[in-house]
């Protein structure tokens, strides 16, 4: 049920506009927060970050691979795989087993990255001088037992 102002007589006289009512005012608007001032521009970045982002994170810095370890690994394969064609079969082997060595001392005491690369090399290294081995032993058994050729 909805009540009706009282009515007034001015109002009911035909011919009489009635009274105009007041506006009624609007609902009053909050207040909004301060701007978020934009955040500097993080290092080796020209251009700040649009406001009310955070800055980016910078990148985790990795630890430098140690060098001898990776030449460790490198001349070990190599001295498996293309060392066997090769004469200087022996040299490489034997250089990833020092490298390797080095290169864990290094790592143990520097804290650098390149284990798994010193390891790789010393398994490769020591695999390559055992084949080494058993080629030196073979020729010099094949050498000896072999009949000399008679012109």
């Amino acid at each position: 049920m909805t009540t009706q102002p009282p009515e007034d007589s001015a109002s009911n006289t035909p011919g009489v506009p009635p009274e105009p009512v007041p506006p009624v005012p609007a609902p009053p608007v909050p207040a909004s927060p301060a701007p978020v001032p934009p955040a500097p521009a993080p290092p080796g970045y020209p251009y700040a970050p649009p406001p009310g982002f955070p800055p980016a994170a910078p990148y985790p810095v990795r630890p430098k691979t140690n060098g001898l370890a990776l030449a460790s690994m490198i001349l070990g394969i190599l001295g498996i795989t293309i060392g066997l064609c090769l004469l200087v079969f022996p040299v490489m082997p034997i250089l990833a087993v020092v490298f390797g060595h080095i290169g864990m001392g290094q790592i143990r005491k520097t804290g650098a990255a390149g284990r798994g690369y010193a390891i790789a090399g010393l398994v490769t290294g020591y695999i390559g001088v055992g084949l080494a081995v058993l080629w030196l032993i073979g020729t010099i058994i094949g050498t000896f037992t072999s009949p000399m050729p008679t012109f």
